[in-house]
């Protein structure tokens, strides 16, 4: 795709497939070397837009999309967020890949009352990421300025299936350190992500829509084998304590 440099009325038309700039409600600007918004702010009623893999740095053009739900920011060059402080129904909001920081400057979501979902970086290996991110108080801190949130960088903060997570976390980490270095645990692999890199991509066109539904069951699928293998380990550890425990009520005999 050819660089666009700076977003137009014709781009925008030519993109959505609408010939009204308020009739569009979702927009896919991805990787066409964005510099300047232009005009995006005209379209009122958009809900959702992807402005992913771009060179975006200013963010005023978006202050007039007050019903954006959906925002995906990811691999630009943003160092401040002025400019979103106004829109009030954003749930979800991408800002991996970016140059943000110091949490302070998320002080301009706080007044976001509907914001859940926040992302900064992908917990994967050479994952977007921002400079804030390698803060060792970097979730927390997070969490203080945007308490309403329920999801930071793929992981439920609260909600239903928190404990869950929580759970399959802990009992991943004991795994991992060896409960019982001399028992018969086998090698362990890493987990695949719960959330797939794709998970904040916007959708667009029906084919798009079937990507994703296609993409979220393999995902699915993935996460319920690492269930049994998890299981599978557990119950290995399991063994071993009790086969440890026999032989110690034995040699008391």
């Amino acid at each position: 795709m050819d660089a666009v440099g700076a977003v137009t009325s014709q781009l925008l038309k030519q993109r959505s497939g609408e010939f009204d700039l308020e009739s569009i409600h979702t927009l896919k600007l991805s990787g066409l070397d964005i510099a300047d918004l232009g005009c995006v702010g005209e379209c009122a009623q958009l809900e959702r837009l992807d402005l992913s893999r771009n060179s975006v740095s200013r963010l005023y053009a978006l202050a007039s999309l007050t019903n954006l739900q959906y925002l995906n920011l990811s691999a630009n060059r943003i160092a401040s967020l002025e400019g979103l402080q106004t829109l009030d129904n954003l749930i979800g909001l991408n800002l991996s890949g970016n140059l943000i920081c110091s949490v302070d400057s998320l002080q301009t979501l706080a007044g976001l009352e509907k914001l859940e979902q926040l992302r900064l970086q992908e917990k994967l290996e050479n994952g977007l990421t921002n400079p804030v991110c390698s803060n060792v108080n970097y979730a927390a801190e997070v969490r203080a300025i945007l308490p309403k949130l329920k999801m930071l960088d793929g992981e439920k903060l609260s909600g239903r299936g928190r404990d869950f997570y929580e759970l399959c976390a802990e009992i991943d980490r004991d795994l991992r350190d060896g409960i019982c270095r001399d028992g018969p645990v086998r090698e362990k692999t890493m987990p695949t992500p719960w959330l797939p890199s794709s998970y904040w991509a916007v959708a667009g066109a029906c084919e798009a829509d079937d990507q994703i539904a296609s993409q979220a069951e393999e995902q699915v699928d993935e996460f319920l084998t690492d269930c049994r293998r998890l299981g599978e380990l557990s119950t290995a550890v399991l063994d071993d304590i009790e086969r440890k425990i026999g032989r110690t009520e034995t040699e008391t005999e």
